[in-house]
């Protein structure tokens, strides 16, 4: 099958064994064509070859975020300082054969139903940033708080589950490598713009606990640094890379000027544990009815 970028050059091609105003035709055909194509890949958010767009391609902060009910404190809403569960989603969709980690994939499907029985029973996803607000500055929170989180920055984060998470009007929250995500910079700033957080997983997925102290520092401070700079949010929270830490790490995210990080402790996240915060791990095997027994064991 031809790709976007491979069209045109069939085209001219063909114009190559077509005389006379044939090839004229051809040849203007092609030319339009290109311009065409290359104006859609613009407007879609960058090709397959690389992992950065610019920043012009992204879609405009209009009413996307105003979609999404819950990016900010809603009328009904009240104050809440308890446990609040967070979900920790990675890659939707298929586990292809050769995938090391084949539970880390949760089916679209899977994903579509988690939803709607979160929705059915009364739960609304808000961020960790809103959660936070909560719990250490008197803000407000729904009856049934949810944070539902996304590690690495994996390309069906931005295709699904971003419109899936919208049609509740809830954001998520994405944490992401500074560098080497499968997301277009574009993808990160429609996120962004529709009331989702951004939090640093540091910059090369490293196991923080065997990095020298110069390495650690890069890691927590620099991914914080450089997301900031990309994407003009404040990079609240943390998300240790494969649940790994320390109190060594930890004094490094609190001195980086993180205000709580996330682990893979199972159950709901504490306020009196602001750098250790819990979460559930939905995994390809969970299905409704383990994400039902994960919150309702709680």
């Amino acid at each position: 099958m031809l790709s976007l970028w491979s069209f045109p050059v069939a085209i001219c091609a063909y114009h190559d064994r077509v005389p006379g105003r044939r090839a004229a035709a051809v040849a203007a055909l092609a030319i339009a064509i290109g311009v065409t194509i290359g104006v859609v890949a613009a407007n879609l958010g960058g090709s397959s070859g690389g992992r950065r767009h610019p920043h012009g391609a992204a879609a405009p902060a209009d009413a996307a975020a105003a979609e999404v009910r819950n990016a900010t404190p809603q009328p009904d809403w009240r104050p809440y300082t308890g446990p609040v569960p967070i979900l920790e989603y990675h890659v939707l969709g298929p586990a292809p054969e050769d995938a090391p980690y084949p539970e880390l994939y949760v089916t679209r499907p899977d994903f579509h139903q988690q939803m709607n029985w979160l929705d059915d029973h009364g739960y609304e996803a808000v961020t960790l940033e809103t959660v936070e607000q909560a719990w250490y500055h008197g803000g407000t929170l729904p009856a049934k708080p949810v944070v539902i989180s996304f590690d690495d920055g994996y390309r069906p984060q931005f295709t699904y589950a971003l419109p899936e998470l919208r049609t509740h009007g809830w954001p998520g929250v994405l944490n992401l490598k500074a560098e080497g995500s499968d997301l277009y910079t574009s993808n990160v700033e429609a996120m962004i713009d529709a009331g989702w957080e951004l939090a640093s997983h540091t910059i090369n997925h490293s196991d923080l606990t065997t990095l020298e102290p110069e390495q650690l520092s890069e890691e927590v401070t620099g991914s914080r640094e450089m997301l900031r700079r990309e994407y003009h949010v404040p990079v609240a929270n943390f998300c240790y890379p494969a649940g790994q830490f320390d109190p060594t790490v930890i004094a490094a995210v609190e001195a980086a000027g993180y205000i709580g990080a996330t682990t893979e402790i199972p159950g709901a996240a504490e306020r009196d544990a602001p750098y250790e915060l819990a979460r559930f791990e939905i995994l390809g095997s969970s299905g409704v009815t383990g994400l039902a027994e994960d919150l309702e064991g709680e």
